[in-house]
């Protein structure tokens, strides 16, 4: 990456008129980048285009103080619980958390994802045109002191063009194997005597990217186990024992029985597992999801008075994702009961009796198929066959930001401003209505058919088949039976399966399921959620002396959130699996694939005050003191900054901070509502809700935060800079780990732990259930445990005349020496180890800490000789290893790597035109895999291989 490693930041608040290369990221206070004694590195325009342009998600996955950036990869695998769509992304300096880096606009706050998440939201940054962006100011260490909470691991500012002036439009096409992006923009500024407007907008199109289009992506069979699931269609059936069927309850029973797998399970692209038919979904996944991003952004300025500016903002976004993919149907969340129940007179199990007399069990012996006991069926209710479903996504996002600043005649200097910001979001997800799936196992399927369910309290699934009216029978009229085996299935839709397009010999047209079975059986979870943030902020400073300046500020910030969802997805309306019972025994709402949601409303208000010194020492030493008092509904903080610098000669520049940082819960993990996912649990087998619960009692975080470095800037022309932090982090706000409350529940020792947290059929949380039968766990927000951090950024480089062009070239590298994070204890029990992250892929789903290659670093070299720039960047990501895999084996080791990056640009100055042409990752290099769905590291690497990138750029005026 080239960045401008700049050696400090500098004013929100400056002089009408004067005139300064300032930085506006790290303090109040007007200064000069040499004079601050830290650093923020700067991302400007001209290096973005030397770049190719490349979109905020790709910029922040090679930025070496960046790990853990979301975009582009699928919701189910980034950490987000779905919550959050694929048209977002973050910031997250340090791996620390997106929520611990604070993310502003123009110096300004800008409000949260309309999502639901624990730990803390944070701010999309791709609602901004990439057209009217100046450049991106990056502080890589804690500033609480001067901004207050969020900005535990740094501070990144989104600069705009704000005194563009003329006419120009930008537009793009970039080509991948498979898929491609569009985007035009155009930027208009002009000025009207005293007042100067820009406006900005920019329109964005992406098309999906499937799995099938990347080999890698796609394993063609299930000795991977990822990306495949053990629930499949078709599927296997469960034969217990009609004489011994075991103890127990039904679901134990099942679990013990005899299984054999449809005879047509690997013939249509499946795997036969023994007991299961294993089915790939990857077909039905996108590695890139289709998308329009629309954008605009609107600025006036202006003088007021004789020593006055005003500046006001707006910003609008809207983000669609027409057709999110995902696989046909899922996982029923209860894997072993009578709702898949298959009778002897299903016309399905007839046929294949017909056909097939008897079948291999799971243990070995031969399954008499002929018998009239009940079957039960182990799978979904849409597989191979496909289509996969598609829902839509929307996202948008509204900001007006008012500001005025100028200077009193005592000298003293004062900026006050109001933001207010909105962003919206609809997130779907397919689902399928439980007591409908019940019905039409059982031949009463269809919405004219007139036969509902009733409550069973005694029965396995608790529902029982309702008043039949006279003359209608199962099967017939407008009753239809759903039927779960390949007998209903033509034709495969996975690649290379022997029906792909070769029909079944099996098939009957007449057992085939119609469309609108699936429709009537299917639904989708919809949750309209919103968010909002007022801000009022005023500051003022001045100069004690030639030596001495000063800044003091109060901040107002009123953050409010709510969630709204659909009445078929409202758990507050719909608890059970019968529409408007509120009396069974396990409360997971109306799906049998998904869970609903509780309506909520949070909000939340926090008071700040600030005050900041800037000192000279003499014509050597500099030195910024700053302190600043936060009061929040629940919880206050007072944290203090003492930075340094010291001018040891004019060409080498020590510097040095030590400071505390904090972070208040936010309205998530304070709001005692619960919020609901579906989490594959492996003692079940299958995915079941996992329910997350504020609590109101959390401490805030806090963090000691050290930094130290050099700047040496040789007469050549050559700069280096070298720079160790180290985070101690305490208290920080996550939630129990879900999957290591079901693992102690699992472990009769350390059962009685955890047992309050895991809830049996029953809506029993005694620990009387077997782990296989465990239908939900619910785990609350905490106080998690210490981490420790460290590392060291470097850059190197230097700009020089070569052949008649300036000539510029550069290494930035960050290493992180250690990120160690101590043991997690719940009720006297360590429920996590301590933990060395540094090197290794680690959670992201289940746990706080991202991935963590040891070291990432960007080379590069720019030639702009006459009307032409020719620039080449390398980027490297170092090897790491996935912890969960033993040291040898197939995916244990995660394999560094590197992509080239070239762009030619060619500037007629004349016509006012420039043409651009970027090859991204040149060598085609994929991704490094690992044993995960998709197969790559979606946080970490890029899978879109080569990409080709045209740009034109034209402008008028200016």
């Amino acid at each position: 990456m080239r960045l401008l490693a700049a050696c400090g930041a500098l004013p929100v608040i400056a002089a009408p008129g004067e005139i300064e290369e300032v930085i506006v990221t790290g303090t109040a206070i007007s200064g000069t980048p040499i004079d601050s004694p830290y650093a923020v590195d700067t991302v400007d325009r001209q290096a973005l285009a030397d770049r190719g342009a490349p979109s905020l998600t790709d910029l922040f996955k090679t930025l070496g103080a960046n790990a853990g950036a979301i975009g582009e990869v699928t919701s189910w695998l980034n950490g987000t619980g779905q919550a959050v769509p694929e048209t977002a992304a973050n910031v997250n300096l340090r791996g620390l958390g997106a929520s611990r880096t604070l993310v502003l606009f123009n110096s300004r706050r800008q409000v949260y994802v309309p999502a639901r998440l624990t730990g803390g939201r944070f701010v999309d940054v791709n609602v901004l045109p990439l057209i009217a962006l100046e450049r991106v100011e990056v502080l890589k260490e804690g500033a609480a002191a001067v901004y207050g909470s969020d900005a535990v691991a740094g501070v990144v500012n989104f600069i705009t063009r704000g005194d563009f002036e003329g006419l120009e439009f930008a537009a793009s096409y970039e080509h991948i194997a498979g898929a491609g992006d569009a985007d035009l923009g155009v930027i208009w500024g002009h000025d009207f005597g005293g007042a100067h407007a820009v406006v900005a907008v920019e329109h964005a199109r992406r098309q999906a990217l499937n799995l099938a289009e990347r080999s890698w992506a796609l394993p063609a069979d299930g000795s991977a186990y990822w990306g495949w699931s053990g629930t499949g269609n078709p599927g296997a059936f469960i034969v217990p024992d009609p004489v011994d069927p075991g103890p127990g309850p039904l679901s134990l029973q099942l679990a013990e029985a005899r299984r054999f797998v449809d005879p047509q399970c690997e013939n249509t692209g499946g795997e036969n597992w023994g007991g299961t038919c294993g089915f790939r979904f990857g077909p039905w996944d996108n590695l890139i999801e289709s998308q329009t991003q629309t954008r605009v952004l609107g600025e006036l300025s202006g003088m007021w008075g004789a020593a006055g500016g005003y500046r006001i903002e707006a910003l609008w976004s809207q983000a669609e994702i027409p057709a999110w993919l995902t696989t046909p149907t899922s996982p029923p969340v209860a894997k072993y009961d009578d709702v898949q129940l298959v009778g002897a007179e299903h016309p399905g199990r007839i046929a294949l009796a017909s056909a097939y007399a008897s079948a291999p069990a799971s243990d070995g012996s031969m399954i008499d198929l002929r018998g009239d006991e009940d079957w039960y069926f182990l799978g979904r209710l849409v597989g191979n066959a496909g289509p996969g479903r598609e829902v839509r996504r929307d996202a948008d996002t509204a900001r007006l930001a008012v500001a005025v600043d100028g200077e009193l005649q005592s000298g003293l200097h004062y900026d006050v401003g109001v933001s207010w910001s909105r962003a919206r979001g609809l997130m779907n997800r397919p689902a399928e209505i439980a007591y409908r799936r019940f019905l039409a196992f059982r031949g009463y399927g269809g919405p004219d058919c007139g036969v509902g369910v009733v409550a069973d309290r005694d029965g396995p699934s608790g529902l029982a088949v309702g008043p039949v009216p006279t003359g209608v029978r199962p099967g017939t009229g407008n009753c239809r039976y759903y039927n779960p085996f390949s007998n209903a299935i033509e034709y495969s839709a996975q690649p290379g399966a022997a029906f792909e397009r070769a029909p079944n010999p099996d098939y009957a047209p007449a057992l085939a399921n119609s469309e609108s079975l699936f429709d009537w059986i299917g639904e989708e979870v919809r949750v309209h959620n919103e968010a909002r943030l007022l801000v009022l902020d005023a500051v003022i400073g001045g100069d004690f002396a030639d030596w001495a300046s000063y800044a003091a500020g109060y901040q107002y910030r009123r953050f409010a959130a709510s969630g709204r969802p659909s009445d078929p997805a409202n758990l507050d309306l719909n608890p059970c699996w019968i529409p408007g019972d509120t009396q069974c025994r396990s409360p997971t709402g109306l799906f049998a694939s998904a869970r609903g949601q509780s309506p909520f409303d949070a909000d939340q208000a926090t008071h700040a005050a600030f005050v900041e010194f800037a000192l000279e020492a003499g014509e050597r030493w500099d030195a910024q003191v700053a302190f600043h008092y936060e009061q929040h509904d629940q919880a206050s903080s007072f944290d203090p900054k003492l930075a340094l610098r010291w001018a040891m000669t004019d060409a080498v520049v020590w510097r040095g901070s030590v400071q505390t940082t904090f972070r208040t819960p936010s309205v998530d993990d304070l709001n005692d509502d619960l919020s609901t996912r579906l989490e594959l649990l492996p003692a079940v087998g299958t995915f079941k809700a996992i329910e997350t619960q504020g609590n109101p009692d959390l401490d805030p975080e806090s963090a000691f935060t050290t930094n130290f470095g050099v700047v040496v800037q040789a007469s050549a022309g050559i700069d280096l800079t070298v720079d160790y932090w180290r985070y101690d982090f305490a208290k920080s706000v996550g939630v129990l780990p879900f999957r290591s409350v079901e693992a102690a529940y699992g472990q009769a020792a350390t059962r009685a732990q955890v047992q309050a947290l895991v809830f049996c059929p029953g809506n029993r949380n005694d620990g009387s259930c077997d782990p296989a039968e465990v239908e939900r766990i619910r785990v609350t927000s905490i106080n998690g445990p210490d981490t420790e951090t460290s590392g060291l950024d470097f850059h190197l480089g230097g700009s020089h005349v070569l052949g008649g062009g300036a000539f510029s070239w550069g290494v930035d590298a960050t290493a992180i020496l250690a990120y160690d994070v101590a043991p997690l204890t719940f009720n006297g029990l360590e429920l996590t180890p301590a933990l060395d992250a540094v090197g290794y892929l680690n959670d992201p789903v289940d746990g706080a800490v991202p991935p963590l290659p040891r070291w990432k670093a960007t080379a590069f070299a720019v030639w702009q000789p006459h009307s032409l720039s020719i620039a080449a960047y390398v980027h490297q990501v170092a090897a790491y290893k996935d912890r969960a895999r033993e040291a040898g084996t197939r995916f244990a080791a995660i394999d560094a790597f590197r992509t080239l990056d070239v762009n030619v640009a060619w500037d007629l100055p004349r016509q006012g035109l420039t043409v651009s042409f970027a090859a991204l990752n040149l060598t085609d290099e994929q991704p490094p895999l690992i044993a995960t769905d998709h197969f790559f590291d979606g946080m970490t690497h890029n899978p879109k291989g080569r990409r080709l990138k045209l740009g034109l750029r034209y402008r008028l005026g200016g």
